[in-house]
């Protein structure tokens, strides 16, 4: 637990028996799935933060299913170092390729549903409920810290990174779902590919793209974990779901950064 900090004093974290606990004497209990809350109270928003339940669970079913493997082998190859942080962990799936023999791996995410079902899968990393913008982690100790498909912190990335440590991010390429908008709306149109300022080096880019035939289940659980979920039309969604087979594409652009 050597990188986790208190989120009241920012005093190092240590674990005991059922908690993990600072030197000013502040408690955060284990979660019987092995998770630590640590956001303050005073900086929730909502008594029920981040991606509700049927969005967790689809999207774990989906991944779980390995529409997304190349992607997370791609991830997994691309990490170095010893301590590894994904910020905005979701239900783990990528969080858990990293895991190897002496790695250090945490992972955090807003919603507590998503965190309980990384911890319930993957008993090799650390998670924990957080947010983005006050992450409860030590200063300069990160080796390589994942970012996929989540609104960027680059402040709180760069503290938070070693010198000479590696960010991974995962945005969606141009055509990434395109299917699946294709068969919702009228005019579906192309993602704009603007990489995120990290203040970070550049060192690599590279696409990832294939295409994805889905049936069923496996099109409805799609359909739940991404945003057009609630910003369709209900006409269009059901015409969706109706379908017996969709074919669309997954397009990835991975980059690696350096500090």
């Amino acid at each position: 637990m050597q990188a986790l900090i208190c989120p009241l004093c920012h005093e190092p974290l240590h674990a005991r028996e059922r908690c993990a606990v600072c030197e000013k004497g502040h408690s955060f209990d284990f979660s019987k799935e092995g998770y630590l809350n640590l956001p303050p109270v005073n900086g929730r928003r909502s008594r029920f933060p981040g991606d509700p339940p049927q969005m967790s669970r689809a999207r774990r079913d989906f991944l779980a299913a390995g529409h997304y493997a190349p992607l997370r082998r791609a991830v997994a190859q691309a990490v170095r170092g010893r301590i590894v942080l994904d910020a905005c962990c979701g239900e783990g799936y990528y969080t858990a390729a990293a895991a190897a023999e002496g790695r250090q791996v945490y992972g955090f995410d807003i919603s507590k549903d998503m965190i309980r079902l990384a911890a319930k899968a993957d008993k090799r990393s650390l998670y924990f409920v957080a947010g983005l913008h006050s992450i409860p982690v030590a200063t300069g100790c990160v080796d390589t810290l994942l970012h996929l498909f989540a609104p960027p912190a680059p402040q709180e990335f760069r503290r938070v990174l070693r010198s000479g440590g590696y960010l991974v991010d995962v945005q969606p390429g141009e055509r990434h779902l395109f299917g699946l908008k294709q068969a919702l709306y009228d005019t579906p149109y192309l993602n704009r590919e603007v990489p995120p300022d990290y203040g970070l080096q550049a060192v690599r880019q590279e696409r990832l793209r294939y295409t994805m035939t889905l049936e069923g289940q496996q099109i409805r659980d799609l359909f739940a974990m991404t945003p057009y979920a609630y910003k369709t039309a209900p006409q269009a969604a059901q015409r969706l779901l109706e379908m017996p087979t969709l074919e669309t594409d997954a397009d990835f652009l991975l980059r690696i950064y350096r500090f």
